[in-house]
């Protein structure tokens, strides 16, 4: 058998031959492969130290795991030299201070296995790289071995970031006891040590709190359109059992109790919590609502003692998740006690309120030894007492919170929702995910505990999780775990593909790597053509496309190359295996147009999550669709949006027009009017039309709407777009008086 060798050469693995025989997902810092392989058999015998009372711990776990598989093993506690022949020894002796408490040495020749830990969490990553190492049918639930064959290994290993999660919701669709035990299961399989267990919602309150019954009674069920009631929680002894089954695993649980806003489950509880007092319903809608906590009341904040106290009892972890998300500030505005809180505390505007708000929990929660964490909200009245952040607007919001001095988990829309679909966050595009920003300081670096991929649910019920979490949640714990100069994206998607028997095995539904389709497009240098490209999102799909805008089927064009537009299009693609369809249809529309390509300048600063695709995307040739997280929609929040094409030179123009999205619960609306202007030189711009919007700000679900005028007869270079916003979310809006968001698509000019 020919010697493989991987070797850690100024911090880059390199292979000696094509071949990879060690497939572990995420990828250790150091590998050696040798010659052979270790045969572990019911005489193989696990040794420990005779002091080690962590090793002991997970020596056991191990036990139980191989006994589970058919092998019953000894284990034995030894001391000095033991006699390591066709043995398992767990020792601190040898162990290397700087892989700290989470590293390990494991080392498997022919005659034994040596793992080397100093803490039990490293002992435990150990045995789950060595799981790894074992026959993939491990992992089957039947799996009965009489002997299992483990290649021979040296690995060096230790973790890049402390902080490695999960953010489960299971608010918005209730997930079972034994499905948050499996996902336990999975996190620390792959090495991952944090559960952020989103436990309190709009839509359901998910945790028993035995002074507070109504809470479960009442808060934890929503009435369905036909009547029937959804829901559930978990009892105390649900939650001890399995934060007792994590501390097992080394998954420290995290519970998220939000405050002050997505708090209507509680308030339709306990009415007297909120600004009005007035009767409320656990929500059926997803969104942001304005009922939230009222700020200015006093059994507020013992209502919130008491909860946490007991939350505190249930969970030993040092930090509680209080949200601090997506609060609008509408009610406070309106309620004299929340007025009277502002003006006795000497505060300068209700975002300072919410600073007070989270201090006060904040400075209680320290009496019971623990520490907060936010979302990133919470820092805009100021950072809240020894507040931890969780950065999710983006990474200018990781800067923010480092320039505040803050600890930080890194977890932008970006790069880890993924309740975001597969071809909006893709695979490739989590494992290209870094969390510490471009241009902070040593020590501010020193304030990034790490990340987490967040699985809100709304559109996710528990059936639907793993395809979603899967294999994108590989791809975030090789980014959380493993050195950059380690890691390749071509060497990781190889050990996924050999990673999926596993994970089958395991009984985890994994979903797409990427879209099943993939639509690229690149605006040619003259900007007269756009040149479309199509990937498939697995090796064995056929495409078929069509670009007239009809249903793709078999008939239609095979894709086999790139194919060139050179007017406006509508493409439709799909994928097929087999003669059966893969996925839905994808669709994108593309527009050739005097302005496409020109110039463009923006009076607005885009949001930094809606970019569109830089600042040139109005004029880029792509029409968005209806998700508006689809990376063509370009946005701007609380303001009007004004562009300016430049079209190079004085010429007749006959029709301008824009697009606008509307989805009222995502505070997205259609403009209430588009004005158009012209000019020949620049400076001097001339009104030429008003067009007003059809769409009214109530009007539910996703609403595309293009604004166009006909202007046949003006000559000019410059045309000017002016969206006016319709200000700040109504009255009747579940977010009123929070500032509303305008996104437009491209501007097409004949």
């Amino acid at each position: 058998m020919r010697k493989v060798v991987l070797m850690l050469l100024s911090g880059i693995v390199l292979l000696a031959c094509k071949k990879q025989e060690v497939n572990i997902i995420p990828v250790p810092m150091q590998v050696v492969q040798e010659k052979g392989n270790f045969n572990i058999n019911k005489s193989t015998r696990i040794l420990i130290d005779t002091d080690d009372s962590v090793a002991f711990k997970v020596a056991t776990y191990f036990q139980n795991l191989l006994k589970s598989k058919g092998l019953i093993l000894e284990l034995d506690k030894v001391v000095n030299f033991p006699d390591l022949k066709n043995a398992i020894y767990f020792t601190k002796k040898g162990f290397v201070d700087s892989l700290g408490v989470e590293g390990y040495m494991l080392t498997v020749n022919t005659g034994n296995i040596t793992i080397c830990a100093n803490s039990g969490s490293g002992y435990f990553y150990a045995v789950q790289t060595l799981r790894q190492l074992m026959p993939m049918g491990f992992e089957s639930a039947n799996a009965n071995y009489s002997r299992l064959s483990v290649p021979c290994v040296r690995i060096i290993d230790k973790p890049t970031f402390g902080w490695r999660g999960l953010n489960l919701d299971c608010c918005r669709h209730f997930m079972s006891k034994d499905f948050v035990k499996r996902y336990i299961d999975l996190l620390a399989y792959h090495k991952m040590n944090i559960l952020h267990w989103h436990l309190t919602e709009d839509q359901g309150w998910r945790i028993e709190i035995k002074k507070y019954p109504k809470l479960t009674e009442v808060g934890a069920w929503r009435q369905l359109a036909d009547g029937t009631e959804y829901g559930g929680y978990y009892t105390q002894d649900d939650i001890r059992e399995i934060v007792a089954y994590a501390a097992e695993r080394y998954v420290n649980i995290v519970p998220e109790i939000e405050m002050p806003g997505h708090s209507v489950a509680a308030l339709a509880s306990y009415p007297q919590l909120s600004c009005t007092g007035e009767p409320l319903k656990v929500e059926t809608n997803w969104g942001v609502f304005k009922d939230i906590y009222c700020a200015g009341n006093e059994f507020t904040f013992t209502f919130l003692q008491d909860v946490l106290t007991e939350v505190a009892d249930l969970f030993p972890f040092p930090y509680i998740h209080i949200g601090g998300d997506e609060a609008p500030k509408y009610r406070w505005e309106n309620c004299p006690k929340c007025r009277a809180r502002l003006k006795s505390q000497k505060l300068k505007n209700y975002e300072e309120l919410q600073q007070y708000f989270i201090s006060r929990i904040a400075k209680f929660l320290e009496t019971k030894g623990r520490r907060i964490i936010g979302w990133d909200e919470i820092l805009e009245g100021g950072r809240p007492h020894n507040a931890t952040v969780q950065a999710w607007r983006g990474m200018d919001r990781v800067d923010s919170a480092v320039f505040a001095g803050a600890p930080v988990i890194v977890s932008p829309t970006s790069h880890c929702y993924f309740d975001y679909p597969v071809d909006v966050i893709d695979l490739r595009k989590v494992y290209s995910f870094n969390p510490i920003p471009d241009g902070i300081s040593v020590q501010q670096k020193k304030l990034i505990l790490g990340g987490e991929c967040n699985m809100w649910t709304e559109h996710a019920p528990q059936k639907t999780v793993d395809s979603k979490l899967f294999p994108r949640m590989l791809a975030l714990s090789e980014v959380l775990w493993s050195y950059p100069k380690v890691r390749s994206y071509d060497k990781f998607l190889e050990r996924v593909r050999r990673h999926y028997g596993r994970l089958s095995n395991m009984g985890v539904n994994y979903g797409f790597e990427q879209s099943a389709v993939k639509v690229n497009s690149q605006l040619s240098a003259d900007a007269k053509s756009i040149t479309v490209s199509i990937e498939r999102g697995q090796e064995n799909l056929e495409i078929f496309y069509t670009i007239d805008g009809a249903e793709p089927i078999t008939k239609s064009i095979k894709y086999k190359k790139p194919f060139v537009l050179k007017e406006s299009a509508t493409v439709k693609a799909v994928a097929f295996l087999n003669n059966s369809r893969v996925g839905e249809v994808f669709t994108r529309e593309f527009v050739l147009s005097k302005s496409t390509g020109k110039n463009v300048k923006l009076g607005f600063a885009p949001a930094t999550k809606y970019m569109g695709g830089g600042l040139q995307a109005l004029v880029d040739g792509r029409k968005g669709t209806e998700a508006y997280n689809d990376g063509i929609w370009q946005a701007v929040q609380g303001s009007d949006m004004v562009a300016t094409v430049d079209l190079g030179k004085s010429q007749p123009i006959s029709t301008v027009s824009v697009g606008f999205l509307q989805s009222n619960p995502s505070w997205i609306f259609i403009p209430k009017q588009v004005d158009f202007f012209t000019s020949v030189g620049g400076t001097d711009f001339t009104l030429v039309g008003t067009v007003l919007s059809p769409v009214k700000a109530e009007d539910e679900g996703l609403i595309r709407h293009d604004f166009t005028l006909n202007v046949k007869g003006i000559n000019c270079r410059y045309v000017r777009m002016v969206a006016c916003s319709i200000g700040n979310c109504p009255d009747w809006h579940p977010a009123a008086g929070s500032p509303s968001w305008l996104f437009a698509e491209e501007i097409s000019i004949y």
